[in-house]
């Protein structure tokens, strides 16, 4: 399932789980089994969709979504539509290419010359009509081979409330694997560095019950653009904030009494020094906004301290600093604030990009470092987490 969901905190209810802060539910069983014989990788799923093209409805929805689509991306811009159901929005825009999970559909783009070798690679501009819902992973399989500033353009159901989302015509267990309230989907999507250029409900003017259409642009600022407003606001004094955790990380220290330690995510700071023990103890600084630190030092580390880091990582890139620092060591110490920071980035974010709950966090560091031990501090706004 998709990575980041995965983290978020989840109350059961039944066969979902409901991720109310979040504004997503999902399903506990994310295996798909669609119902009424219809399946997405086989023949019938192809014709279900065939079958119901040519409705007035069905028309002014394609036509819509046309024009939804070039508004932004113009009439002239390769587009490629994934999960194309039977083709008529393909039928329906010039220039416009498909691909699909059902042997039978890709069958017809490929007669139609509407097949490309590449997938998704080469086009700037995408189509995910009824489709997002049902994928499993949506990052893993399309969006992380989009270029930057592509458009993507999309329609799912969308919930008020997610306690009602079974009195609701789109609970499909086995088929929707995700359930979106609006502004759960556009947060989500911003993790991912999409950015919202349009809402409509232009489909439920057509006719359809509680669709939501959504244009984005994936321009957010990604880990370098990002690591660049880091360097900016170090230059001045920031980055000195290890020194609050001396004390419980010196206890750590001495009660593991590690022969080398690595301090990631360094900053300004000079903690790990502190640790040096006159030269018997291996000890080194990274932190690629520090123009001295950003080379990452070389071999494994007995222990590495990662405080006050976290939080500066964009959502979408905390899966890759966690395994950076698991190649360096399995025995991490973390401390990670829970709140917003007073600091503001030279583009106007909050310095603290990422902002989770303790059982979020300590969910994800579990999930990549085989363990989680909390380490009780002072404030509950921070977090200190062992992995040993």
């Amino acid at each position: 399932m998709d990575s980041l969901i995965a983290r978020f905190d989840a109350v059961d209810d039944g066969d979902l789980k409901l991720c109310h802060a979040r504004g997503v539910a999902y399903q506990a069983d994310m295996r798909i089994r669609a119902p009424d014989g219809v399946n997405a990788e086989g023949e019938n799923y192809f014709d279900h969709y065939a079958a119901m093209d040519g409705g007035a409805i069905g028309n002014e929805i394609h036509v819509r979504r046309v024009a939804f689509v070039d508004k932004y991306a113009g009439s002239d811009m390769a587009v490629l539509d994934v999960g194309i159901g039977s083709g008529e929005f393909i039928r329906s825009r010039p220039n416009t290419f498909g691909i699909d999970v059902n042997p039978k559909a890709r069958e017809w783009l490929a007669a139609n010359g509407k097949l490309p070798e590449s997938g998704v690679v080469g086009f700037d501009a995408f189509t995910f009509w009824d489709v997002i819902e049902h994928v499993d992973a949506p990052h893993t399989h399309y969006f992380k081979r989009m270029a930057d500033n592509c458009f993507l353009f999309t329609s799912l159901p969308i919930f008020d409330d997610l306690n009602r989302i079974r009195k609701s015509k789109h609970y499909k267990p086995g088929e929707h694997l995700y359930y979106w309230t609006e502004r759960g989907f556009i947060e989500w999507m911003s993790f991912y560095r999409f950015r919202l250029l349009e809402t409509s409900r232009f489909e439920t003017e057509c006719g359809r019950d509680s669709i939501g259409s959504y244009a984005f642009k994936r321009d957010l600022p990604g880990y370098h653009q990002t690591l660049d407003q880091y360097r900016r606001l170090y230059e001045p004094h920031y980055g000195t904030s290890a020194w609050i955790h001396f004390e419980p990380i010196a206890k750590e220290v001495l009660a593991r009494n590690p022969k080398s330690i690595l301090d990631f995510g360094c900053g300004r700071s000079d903690l790990v020094a502190h640790f040096w023990n006159d030269g018997a103890r291996r000890v080194a600084k990274y932190d690629p906004s520090i123009p001295q630190f950003e080379q990452m030092p070389e071999g494994f580390f007995d222990l590495v301290i990662c405080c006050d880091v976290m939080e500066h990582i964009l959502m979408g890139d905390i899966q890759h600093v966690f395994k950076r620092i698991r190649e360096k060591s399995r025995n991490a110490i973390f401390t990670i604030s829970m709140r917003p920071a007073r600091a503001k980035l030279p583009d106007g974010r909050n310095a603290h990009v990422s902002l989770m709950t303790a059982s979020e966090w300590m969910r994800w560091i579990k999930a990549m470092f085989g363990k989680a031990e909390r380490i009780p501090l002072q404030h509950d706004h921070l977090l200190m987490v062992r992995t040993y």
